[in-house]
């Protein structure tokens, strides 16, 4: 059987033309290196199954350890230039490279590049002119390990140029402010008189800004750039700030809380006649735009004020909102009170509209008492500011009344309050009276009456009348009387009304009759007919006594008679 070596180890099979003929004890050449091979075969060898030299020797040879790579070559040089430094890569391995410059105390600065020629530059400008930086070219490795690369002269620092006048130029950036600009790096480097720190321009990295204050406008601002290592670095320039210039938002605006209203304004101080003329508009009604001296309390208003040198608008502030709130108060005066109506009096008061309090038609008062009355709304306008009056209340009644301060209808400021008792009334009028006379001079009596007394007190009162005189007077609280012991038949006169412990409603009148003395007249009936009695008794008696005498004269005149007629005669 004939064994080939793809059959031994097909992954490993060589092209054929790349296999050289060798003997076991000749020496054979490293077809890829051109390097001698002086391996002698192992005595393990077995020709037949390896099928010989040539696959023992592709199989040696791939098999065998890779050398080390070689050794990078890695160096650079550092020079000053013009507003930087320059890195110069030389005699370098080719690959990745980080270059890093170092400010002290300032962070690093990296930038990172493939380094394929011997020779490469690279250069860091915007940097701060005498200024020491460190430096430091890194290797980058395909495992991201770094290897250090040599500088030539041995030097780890080296200091940037001096900076000259003709260095730095005017700049634009921001409107509203100063800017300089350099390739130098002079943020650090400048200094305003107004102590306001630079500020690197957003979209320009070589223009610096200094915001002027509200004090340096219509003054010299000095600007001072100052390189501490190089004092020949150093110098000045100085620059007018036109009012022109001015950052509106810069404007603080403080809204007077008075009327006519005013707003104070922070303008320079030493710019002089800067007139500011502002235009309010009320919320929710843009087409009526109002002076300032026309704003109306207690309404909402956003006013904007145009700042104006020699007739012409330099520029306008920033809108500012504008609501004077007037502090009203009121304050009652001792008051008229009657048993119907309140009279108030009150004085008004107010800090910031004093003016307007009493010139301006929309305010008012507005006078209340609840609750309120029963005819009456209890509540009165008063236009005259000052007084009102509130009718139709009920008497012997708390009220708590109020002035309320108006402006154009609506409740504004502080008002006052105060609790007020109406006099005590008159009660109600009897409504009826019902009479009825008992046993016959017994008068009872009730009536009907709504309850209302108007006072703190609550009674009827019943007098009974007799010839001008009065002979009952009774008071309960329920209208029900009784009168005994009357004369009988006798006119009497009874009134009866409500009392509140103050004053007496109209009394209802009624005479009334008493009935005869029915006892009376049963008494004496009954002696009459005892009387009667007796008298017939008496007369019956006298007849009987009479009837006894005449018959006892009958018979003694009988007897006298039989006496006589007995007697002989002589």
């Amino acid at each position: 059987m004939k064994v080939t070596p793809s059959a031994l180890h097909p992954a490993a099979t060589p092209p054929a033309n790349t296999w050289p003929t060798l003997n076991p004890t000749t020496k054979s050449t490293d077809p890829k290196t051109n390097t001698s091979l002086n391996e002698t075969l192992p005595t393990s060898y077995n020709p037949i199954v390896t099928k010989g030299w040539n696959y023992y020797y592709y199989y040696y040879v791939t098999m065998k350890p890779t050398p080390p790579p070689a050794p990078i070559q890695c160096s650079y040089n550092v020079s000053t230039i013009k507003f930087g430094l320059q890195i110069d890569i030389t005699s370098s391995t080719d690959g990745f490279y980080n270059i890093t410059i170092t400010e002290e105390a300032q962070p690093e600065k990296t930038v990172r590049f493939n380094h394929s020629n011997q020779t490469s530059s690279h250069d860091f400008k915007h940097l701060k002119p005498c200024t020491e930086y460190e430096h430091a070219v890194e290797f980058i490795h395909d495992d991201g390990t770094v290897t250090f690369c040599n500088h030539i002269s041995n030097v780890t620092t080296v200091v940037t140029e001096e900076m000259n006048r003709g260095d730095i130029k005017d700049g634009r950036c921001v409107s509203e402010h100063v800017c300089y600009r350099s390739d130098w790096d002079i943020g650090s480097l400048m200094s305003a008189s107004n102590n306001v720190k630079a500020k690197q321009c957003h979209n320009n990295s070589t223009v610096f800004c200094i915001k002027p204050g509200i004090n340096d406008f219509c003054t010299t601002l000095n600007m001072t750039f100052t390189s501490t290592n190089c004092p020949n670095s150093s110098f000045s320039h100085s620059k007018v700030i036109p009012v022109e210039s001015l950052d509106a938002s810069d404007i603080k605006l403080k809204v007077l809380m008075e009327l006519p209203a005013k707003i104070e304004a922070t303008l320079p101080p030493n710019c002089e006649n800067l007139p500011i003329d502002y235009t309010c508009l009320e919320n929710g009604n843009a087409n009526n735009p109002k002076n300032l001296s026309e704003v109306e309390p207690f309404t909402d208003y956003s006013c904007t004020g145009q700042i104006n040198k020699n007739n012409v608008t330099i520029t306008t502030t920033p809108a500012v909102n504008v609501y004077i709130d007037c502090d009203v108060t009121t304050k009652i005066t001792p008051e008229r009170v009657t048993n119907t109506s309140i009279h108030l009096s009150w004085t008004s008061t107010s800090l910031r509209c004093k003016d307007a309090l009493y010139s301006n038609p929309k305010f008012d008062f507005d006078c209340s008492c609840v609750p309120p009355p029963k005819h009456g709304s209890g509540r009165t306008p008063s236009k005259r500011r000052g007084t009102c009056e509130i009718r139709d209340l009920k008497p012997d009644t708390d009220y708590k009344c109020e002035v309320q301060p108006v402006y154009d209808g609506m409740n504004v400021g502080s008002p006052d309050s105060r609790t007020i008792k109406t006099d005590i009334g008159t009660p109600e009028d009897i409504r009826s009276l019902s009479v009825t006379v008992q046993e016959h001079n017994v008068i009872k009596v009730t009536c009907e009456h709504s309850g209302i007394f108007n006072g703190p007190g609550e009674k009827y009162i019943a007098h009974l009348r007799h010839g001008g005189t009065t002979v009952k007077h009774v008071d309960d609280t329920k209208c029900k009387f009784e009168f005994r012991d009357l004369s009988y038949s006798t006119t009497y006169r009874l009134e009866v009304a409500a009392f509140n412990g103050k004053h007496t409603g109209k009394p209802e009148r009624k005479e009334v009759d008493t009935l005869y003395n029915d006892k009376a007249v049963i008494g004496f009936l009954i002696f009459l007919i005892i009387l009667t009695s007796v008298a017939l008794l008496l007369v019956v008696y006298k007849i009987f006594i009479l009837k006894c005498r005449q018959s006892h004269v009958g018979d003694m005149m009988l007897y006298e008679n039989a006496i006589y007629m007995n007697v002989p005669r002589s």
